[in-house]
């Protein structure tokens, strides 16, 4: 490891566990935001209760901010304390009249403004002030929410830089919000440039380390969507690297993942990953329950265009319907009328009526699958639709 690099590490470790029985005063805002902090490591571990904590907190910063003395902002580690508060979602009023004049000396108001613009969206002007802040001068307690704040900026411009950002912010703030941020914004990242096994890697890593988030189920149903939208799962090595990272969740929450890569990638028309997932979820769901009938609807739907028609056609007919919400029994519905007109002979009025282009003469298998993915996209918007948006 380089020397730079294992100074911050170890500088990040002191700030995380150092002082944790420190009695902080109402008007000590470099304090508080070290126990905002502190209660953003209980969210990344699943605590519940933290949310509301944080909540309380940023509101008592707030007040705190708003009763400061002018001289309070001549302390760096207080301004710096104010962008911890800014960056964590604090409300923004009693912060702007701190910015419109010199109360903050420079370089601490480049980097303030600079934290402002990123939060209310002034991407321009975020990435001309932050790009002029050192990141290896700042506190490790900080670093890191720059870092993830530099690299939302360059996503579009650079993703490459933006990973590099992404990876700093992980390694100078560990355990707490910011590393599970990073991880799951660098894990999309990495699947929409396709690299199965980079994904895979850090998907592991997050599911380890921050499997019990607050935001980790939420997270791999966007991630199983991911996956199937940009084909990360047709390799079955990849599939299997992607169905492992994730072994380490819950029972509930992995079910969750396969089922909602399943789906997905039906929608989209892998149907190697979807028979793979469901065949997966059906080793060990609950006979006779709901996420059955799912896995079932899913496996069977995959199955529509290979050897395993048959089978799958009649099982489908099998599925009861009442078992499912309303956007998989649309699906089911949808599903069954494909496998109907897959293997069902056109009338003789119908093929008199139909004269085929010579792309169709040469389609031939090619059209037919076209046509069952095409039917199985209606029924999805239309489902998504009917819910007021995806499932």
């Amino acid at each position: 490891m380089r020397p730079q690099a294992r100074a911050a590490l170890v500088f990040a470790t002191l700030v995380l566990t150092g002082g944790a029985d420190a009695q902080v005063g109402p008007g000590d805002i470099s304090g508080m935001a070290d126990d905002l902090q502190r209660i953003q490591i209980r969210m990344a571990q699943g605590d519940k209760s933290a949310y509301s904590a944080q909540m309380k907190q940023l509101t008592a910063m707030g007040a705190a901010i708003a009763s400061a003395k002018p001289e309070t902002w001549k302390d760096r580690r207080h301004v710096d304390s104010l962008v911890i508060y800014v960056l964590s979602g604090g409300a923004l009023g009693d912060v702007t009249p701190l910015l419109k004049d010199d109360a903050i000396p420079e370089p601490d108001r480049t980097l303030a403004r600079g934290a402002f613009a990123y939060i209310t969206s002034h991407e321009a002007d975020a990435l001309d002030l932050l790009n002029k802040i050192d990141l290896s001068v700042l506190e490790a307690r900080l670093a890191g929410q720059i870092a993830f704040a530099r690299s939302v900026l360059e996503t579009k411009r650079d993703p490459k830089a933006a990973a590099s950002f992404l990876d700093w912010a992980r390694l100078v703030a560990p355990g707490g919000l910011v590393e599970e941020a990073a991880l799951r914004r660098e894990i999309a990242l990495v699947a929409e440039a396709g690299d199965a096994p980079r994904a895979a890697m850090l998907t592991r890593q997050y599911a380890t380390r921050f499997g019990a988030s607050l935001y980790a189920a939420d997270f791999f149903r966007e991630l199983a969507r991911l996956i199937a939208r940009f084909g990360l799962a047709d390799d079955p090595a990849n599939y299997q690297l992607l169905s492992a990272a994730a072994a380490s969740l819950t029972p509930d929450t992995r079910r969750d993942f396969l089922l909602t890569l399943a789906r997905a990638a039906i929608v989209n028309a892998r149907f190697d990953a979807a028979t793979a997932a469901a065949g997966e979820v059906l080793k060990s769901v609950p006979p006779e329950s709901a996420d059955e009938a799912r896995a079932r609807l899913y496996l069977d739907a995959g199955r529509l265009l290979s050897d395993g028609y048959d089978a799958a056609r009649a099982d489908l007919q099998a599925i009861a319907a009442a078992r499912l919400d309303r956007s998989d029994a649309g699906l089911l519905a949808a599903v069954r009328a494909v496998a109907a007109q897959l293997r069902s002979a056109p009338s003789a009025g119908a093929v008199e009526a139909h004269q085929p282009t010579e792309g169709e003469k040469a389609g031939g298998p090619t059209d037919t699958i076209g046509l069952a993915e095409a039917a199985l996209k209606r029924t999805e918007h239309a489902a998504n639709a009917s819910q007021g948006g995806a499932p």
